[in-house]
């Protein structure tokens, strides 16, 4: 990433919907940013306008492009890897590089991510990272996830007709766990999609369990189309404007859609079953996983998830706080997961420009040969009224002799301070005997009227000090 003037966009690439985030890059920081999302089928035309509204709102082309999203069917597994040197070795990145590139990628998948969950040698035991050390032998236990290879092509030819070529691929719940916990917690990842419903346990070091369930949003509203003799399109909409799991008396008395006659009621009896068998079947399916590593909260993202009663379902069922994500919730985990790994970089470049700068005011430093001199201020003195008496014609000589302009005229009304000096009628004195500035100090209430009333007197300058209202109305006045 140019850390000088670059862009970059991160895309969520869904069944139904794309939703894109572009940050503009200036000087190591991130200048401005744009999110833009459309629903709809036509994954091609979602992208490219997606992609057009973005570089219209960012004011450039991206440079880079980074995907996440529906990537097809998954594979999850645990791959152990064993190295054996015949003499004490000292283990570098490499070598844990050299053992990654070892493990067998099956049948027609794309891998997607490898992490290292565990490090033994026979001198140490469960080690967080095994480089610097020495020893014989390192066993090291990865967690491996691949994706269906044929739909990752897919994706890239749907890509390629929307002119981006992406720079990486990141599954959405490594983006989740790797942003929204920073405490490294042991987490359960739920989404509720459109084309699948996906689980995965997530600990401190990295994912122990994943799994796919073959139906989600789409296959509800399929049931919604066929019991209800509508369009799949119409059932889509109706299924977003009214489905609950909690619907209220009134449900049966109210039309879920002006065009056919069944009601909201009606909807969410075919709603209602779908999703708690939905949820009921994934908890059997999780219940030892869940008793094996004993997640803390559950996060559940998806399109399901903005279903009302939906968390309270979730929670009651697995027993389980539920926190849940936003619709945009990916895209922008992927965009801070992005810019969080290019801190390296940036610190880089901001230790570089403070060089370059350091270095151009050491040469500017030899060419001032001379200082400039430094010129003269002229400091006002402004006696104040409180100080003299000015009902004296000899004051005033006093000032004119001094080579005094200003005069420092100190009003009080009683109120906002407990010394009563000054007034207007002293002023309006003031004003007919001296021609020069007045510089008029209001320490009042009711700031408003003394301003009007000082203006009024012949004030050259004010200076208001209250601490109640009207003090916006006075400054206009002034």
């Amino acid at each position: 990433m140019n850390m000088m003037d670059s862009a970059f966009l991160c895309l969520d690439i869904g069944t139904s919907c794309v939703r894109g985030l572009a940050c503009r890059v200036r000087n190591a920081e991130i200048s401005n940013s744009a999110y833009y999302a459309i629903e709809d089928f036509d994954t091609v035309f979602a992208l490219k306008s997606v992609i057009d509204e973005l570089e219209k709102q960012i004011g450039t082309h991206f440079d880079t492009a980074y995907i996440t999203g529906n990537f097809g069917d998954a594979y999850f597994t645990m791959k152990p890897q064993n190295t054996v040197w015949q003499d004490d070795h000292r283990i570098n990145a490499s070598d844990i590089k050299s053992q990654i590139a070892a493990i067998d990628t099956p049948g027609e998948l794309y891998p997607m991510h490898i992490i290292p969950l565990r490090y033994d040698t026979p001198k140490i035991r469960n080690m967080l990272t095994p480089v610097g050390h020495s020893d014989r032998q390192l066993v090291s236990i990865f967690s491996a996830l691949f994706f269906d290879n044929e739909h990752m092509q897919k994706i890239l030819s749907m890509l390629r007709r929307a002119h981006i070529q992406p720079a990486a691929f990141y599954a959405p719940h490594f983006l989740e766990n790797a942003t929204l916990n920073p405490n490294n917690e042991t987490i359960l990842f739920l989404d509720l999609g459109a084309a699948q419903t996906t689980l995965s346990i997530w600990t401190a070091r990295g994912p122990v369990w994943y799994t796919e369930r073959k139906i989600g949003g789409n296959d509800l509203t399929s049931e919604i189309a066929e019991h209800m003799d509508a369009p799949f399109s119409d059932a889509e909409r109706i299924k977003k404007t009214v489905s609950t799991l909690c619907p209220g008396e009134m449900a049966r008395f109210s039309p879920a859609d002006s065009a056919y006659a069944f009601s909201c009621a009606d909807v969410n009896d075919i709603i209602i079953p779908f999703v708690t068998n939905l949820i009921d079947d994934i908890k059997n399916d999780s219940i030892e996983q869940i008793e094996k590593y004993t997640p803390t909260k559950i996060i559940l993202t998806g399109g399901g998830s903005r279903i009302p009663g939906a968390i309270d379902l979730i929670s009651e069922t697995f027993g389980i706080p539920v926190i849940a994500g936003e619709p945009d919730t990916v895209v922008r985990a992927l965009t801070k997961y992005i810019w969080k790994t290019n801190d390296e970089h940036r610190k880089k470049y901001l230790a570089r420009m403070e060089r370059i700068q350091n270095r151009t005011n050491k040469i500017l430093r030899l060419f001032r040969r001379t200082r400039k001199k430094k010129t003269q201020q002229f400091v006002p003195i402004m006696p104040s009224t409180l100080c003299f008496d000015m009902n004296k014609p000899e004051t005033y000589t006093m000032f004119y002799s001094g080579g005094i302009s200003t005069i420092h005229v100190d009003i009080m009304d009683g109120l906002y301070v407990n010394k009563i000096a000054g007034g207007i009628d002293e002023l309006r004195h003031i004003r007919t005997s001296w021609p020069g500035h007045l510089h008029v100090h209001l320490m009042t209430e009711a700031p408003s009227e003394w301003a009007r009333a000082s203006i009024d007197s012949g004030a050259d300058t004010i200076i208001l000090s209250t601490n109640t209202s009207g003090l916006r109305n006075a400054i206009q006045i002034v």
